[in-house]
């Protein structure tokens, strides 16, 4: 007699979708990908996808949230670490390289289709940024940076990963991919100066 196959939990049929969503779209674009291709793709109905998301979109933003850096962050604010502010941020530069390295399809699927998409530059900007920037400004505090204003601190947080997305990102849509120790002394410059100009 046949095996049973065992029912996926809610969470691992969202995950499912989650991971279909993020092959098709970067394969054929946020628009022009149905979400009658993403349950085909997914090996479910249109029904299945409704049951854990409105709308296409809400997928998307799906896509984004789970493929960030947003879990890894939240990794980062729970260790407790006694390491100076330079070694955290430099930290934060590795770990936020190799995940842009694991999920370039989604790097690049949000920079094709942010500019037809608004509510997508929205989601990006007014969830996940500020969600991120919040997380590493209240780790920072906790432990190295307490005496530092918090304006002061998060406009450092943006331009550390405003300097990250140019470097490791869209130099490489241009053709331009640093090589791994230039990348790693581009991380360790960004370090030290962030870290020096907040002590100053």
């Amino acid at each position: 007699m046949a095996e049973k196959r065992r029912r996926l939990t809610g969470e691992e049929r969202r995950e499912t979708i989650l991971e279909a969503a993020l092959a098709l779209f970067s394969e054929r674009g946020f628009t022009a990908a149905t979400t009658r291709e993403l349950a085909a793709r997914a090996g479910i109905t249109e029904a299945v996808i409704y049951r854990h998301f409105r709308s296409k979109a809400e997928v998307l933003q799906g896509v984004l949230e789970h493929y960030t850096f947003l879990p890894e962050l939240r990794r980062f604010a729970e260790v407790p670490t006694d390491a100076p502010l330079r070694d955290q941020f430099l930290e934060l530069g590795r770990n936020w390289r190799r995940l842009a390295m694991e999920t370039r399809p989604l790097f690049a699927l949000f920079l094709s289709e942010m500019h037809r998409e608004p509510d997508l530059a929205h989601t990006l900007r007014d969830g996940l940024v500020r969600q991120a920037v919040t997380l590493v400004v209240r780790a920072l505090r906790a432990r190295a940076a307490a005496d530092v204003p918090v304006e002061r601190l998060e406009t450092a947080v943006r331009l550390f990963f405003s300097s990250l997305l140019w470097h490791f990102v869209l130099e490489e849509r241009m053709g331009a991919e640093p090589k791994p120790e230039q990348a790693e002394a581009r991380m360790q410059a960004g370090a030290d100066l962030i870290a020096r100009a907040l002590r100053e």
